[in-house]
């Protein structure tokens, strides 16, 4: 059930895609009206547009909204109107750099792993979205919050950073979330099979045993091997990174068998020829971690900055920043709509 009318605003408004921002008005005309507002230009808000966005949030909390919960819909539209239009006439833009950072959040938040493409692929096909409606949408999004915090500057400046009371608080409560899992980094001689017929797969699989052979018998090391890949163009080698025991997308990519053989190994160990659902590896181990519970203080990650004490802080200071950003939001929009001439065509909310 939807309770709260500001939380519905803001996901309405800020965080919901599907073409409904960036309607034109001209594909209004044969619409029937829901809305009509005027800030600084008019702009009709139509029943084919309020629809199509009632329905894709339907279609995301798997639950009809009455009719009620449509007027708000209505109303968080006629709020992104009147900012946009604010904004406009107070000259706040967003850079290219901006733009693109807010587009890499929006990107991290689906999926740390996820490239630029796979992300574009991502919202055209599951959103049904042109890359550059999306792009559009999220620049027209950075517009109202900047107007939205530029507005309320004071409130925003004062937010307190959380006590370190606070902090253990949280920390103590969910110190089992506090987590790494088994992992693994090493360094890897591959020779990829993906989409090769069965004569190239024995090619390199012979290849990989040859090279295996010669670090084996000491004719090379391994490090040898794997720097010759820059001048031989059969395989090639480097750092992996780390390999987390239970992670899916390793899961799929290189095949359960692989992770395994992987999780027998200690640290130092070199060892050949291993088969993955993408080819074949020479592994050499650089690092093995057990699971373990982190305390305050551990790196989240190896080799990152980024603790368990600042992400509970910087979690702590996002929940506050965001009750600030709702209670800015309230009043900015209440002043615009004093200031605005709209007309509410209630009757047509009813399909």
């Amino acid at each position: 059930m939807i309770r709260n009318r500001v939380v519905f605003m803001l996901t309405a408004a800020f965080f919901v895609a599907g073409g409904f921002m960036t309607a034109k008005v001209q594909a209004q005309v044969l619409d029937k009206p829901v809305a009509v507002v005027r800030l600084e230009e008019t702009v009709n808000i139509g029943q084919r547009q309020l629809r199509q966005q009632v329905e894709f949030i339907e279609q995301q909390i798997q639950q009809r909204l009455t009719e009620e919960h449509r007027k708000e819909v209505l109303e968080a539209k006629i709020a992104e109107v009147l900012m946009l239009q604010a904004a406009e006439r107070d000259g706040i833009e967003i850079s290219r750099g901006e733009l693109q950072h807010g587009i890499d959040q929006q990107r991290r938040s689906v999926n740390e792993q996820l490239s630029e493409d796979q992300f574009r692929q991502l919202i055209e096909r599951e959103m049904e979205m042109e890359w550059e409606e999306y792009v559009e949408e999220v620049r027209q999004r950075l517009v109202q919050e900047r107007y939205v915090m530029e507005s309320r500057r004071e409130l925003f400046e004062n937010v307190e950073s959380p006590s370190e009371r606070e902090i253990r608080r949280v920390y103590e409560e969910h110190a089992g979330e506090f987590m790494n899992p088994a992992m693994v980094r090493f360094n890897h001689i591959f020779l990829d099979t993906r989409n090769v017929d069965a004569a190239t797969r024995a090619d390199k699989r012979e290849k990989a045993e040859q090279l295996w052979g010669e670090i084996e018998s000491g004719q090379r090391t391994f490090d040898q091997v794997m720097r010759a890949a820059e001048d031989d163009t059969t395989y090639s080698g480097g750092d992996f990174g780390y390999l987390l025991r239970g992670e899916y997308q390793n899961l799929s990519v290189l095949g359960q068998d692989f992770i395994d053989d992987m999780f027998d190994l200690e640290e130092g160990d070199e060892r050949g020829v291993l088969e993955s659902n993408a080819g074949y590896h020479i592994v050499q181990v650089r690092d093995r971690r057990r699971a373990r519970l982190l305390d305050l203080e551990d790196p989240l990650f190896p080799g990152q900055n980024v603790t368990v004490r600042r992400q509970i802080e910087n979690y702590l200071l996002m929940e506050r920043r965001q009750d600030v950003f709702q209670r800015a939001l309230q009043e900015v929009v209440e002043e615009l709509r004093a200031e605005a001439e709209i007309t509410l065509y209630e009757q047509n909310l009813d399909w």
